[in-house]
């Protein structure tokens, strides 16, 4: 008898241990779901407007393998309080931003929010992103992936999905994109034959298909390996790239390749260069996709230890112009983001001495000076409530803030 009150009570104590783990990893807090929006909220017709930024964060591929990655598109209002939009997942996937509407990508889907909602289910799967965007010509949003090798092995294909209220269509790009920007009437891509360390720039225009020409081959040295850290930055007389080298694990250049789009005559600058460094992985910035922009003829970089470079494209001058307030040097990413817009840097900061942690700044980029810093509510406890998976930001906008 004693036995059996013993194995009873074990069997009891067993319960509740399942019970409050099954509870812990798979049900949402009360505080959590607060945060979450739902698909009515973002239906509204007014929707969007007291919100300042729009940040995309998502599970990597490899944890979609269950078939239960998610990402979220969390809003952030004037005031800073944040809301989220719980998605199918897409690893490095972004949105786009164009008056009162707003793009968003997922693994299955696309949508529209704004002045009017639309969705669009798409017939194949996508896990990883390269870039979103608007062109203005066309009047349509688009959204770009490394979608990976053909199964019929005829090379590298990156997807394209294409359309606006009325319809979206799909189509390929047979070509690894290194790096990606948007003009009004087009998409500049760097693609990247890995396997002979070659760069070729081409254009991507949009109609009722999709077309891709070839522009010219970079002429990068032979015997070095490089990486793409900035989107195809262009203007109305050059392409304008930027490509790093790693000379060994403590020193490392960066390049800006500038190349005349009518000549398509190259020319090279020594950008940057790292010296001893204790860990080059500190340098790189916070977002490929979102680390370079061109205002008032000046082309400005960000890198990962908050420290902007500038170009000037008239007189070629190169300067360290600003860095960050309190920048950290580690390698390690709390979700930070940076994005430039109009004549300001916007940048999601984390500080583990803030109630809140993350915060959003906006530098002035004429002067360097931090003119404005916004606590974001709701984002760290979202982020501290994910179970199982890990999550990470893969991009930021700002909306139009007048």
């Amino acid at each position: 008898m004693k036995k059996n009150i013993v194995s009873l009570i074990g069997i009891i104590g067993l319960g509740v241990i399942v019970y409050f783990a099954y509870t812990f990893f798979f049900t949402p807090t009360q505080a959590t779901s607060s945060l979450l929006l739902s698909k009515a909220d973002i239906e509204k017709e007014n929707f969007l407007h007291n919100k300042k930024a729009i940040l995309y964060l998502s599970t990597t591929a490899d944890q979609d393998i269950d078939g239960e990655g998610f990402s979220y598109a969390v809003f952030i209002n004037k005031s800073g309080k944040a809301q989220a939009l719980k998605m199918e997942g897409l690893e490095l996937g972004s949105t786009a931003v164009y008056d009162n509407n707003v793009f968003l990508e997922e693994k299955d889907m696309v949508r529209l929010v704004g002045e009017e909602y639309k969705e669009f289910p798409m017939k194949t799967d996508q896990y990883t992103g390269e870039r979103s965007g608007y062109i203005q010509e066309e009047e349509i949003f688009f959204s770009i992936y490394n979608s990976g090798f053909a199964q019929d092995g005829k090379g590298y294909r990156s997807d394209v999905r294409f359309g606006n209220e009325k319809n979206f269509q799909t189509d390929k790009i047979p070509f690894y994109i290194a790096a990606s920007g948007v003009e009004s009437d087009k998409v500049n891509i760097l693609t990247q034959d890995v396997d002979k360390n070659e760069f070729y720039l081409k254009e991507v225009t949009f109609d009722t298909s999709l077309e891709v020409e070839h522009l010219s081959k970079v002429d990068t040295p032979k015997g070095e390996f490089f990486n793409a850290l900035a989107p195809v930055l262009s203007d109305q007389t050059y392409y304008y790239l930027i490509l790093s080298s790693a000379i060994d694990d403590f020193n490392e250049k960066t390049s800006l390749y500038r190349i005349n789009k009518d000549t398509l005559q190259q020319e090279t600058y020594d950008f940057i260069e790292y010296q001893d460094m204790k860990d080059l992985v500190a340098t790189i910035p916070y977002n490929f996709k979102n680390s370079a922009y061109i205002y008032n003829d000046i082309l400005y970089f960000i890198n990962g230890l908050g420290e902007v470079y500038t170009f000037d494209t008239n007189t070629e001058e190169i300067q360290l112009k600003f860095s960050l307030e309190d920048a950290s040097e580690s390698k390690i990413r709390n979700n930070e983001e940076t994005y430039f817009k109009d004549g300001s840097l916007f940048v999601l900061r984390y500080s583990e001495d803030k109630k809140e942690k993350y915060y959003l700044e906006e530098y002035d980029l004429t002067n360097g000076n931090r003119v404005s810093s916004l606590d974001i509510t709701g984002l760290s406890e979202l982020l501290s409530s994910v179970q199982r998976k890990s999550i990470y930001s893969y991009d930021l906008k700002v909306f139009d803030t007048q």
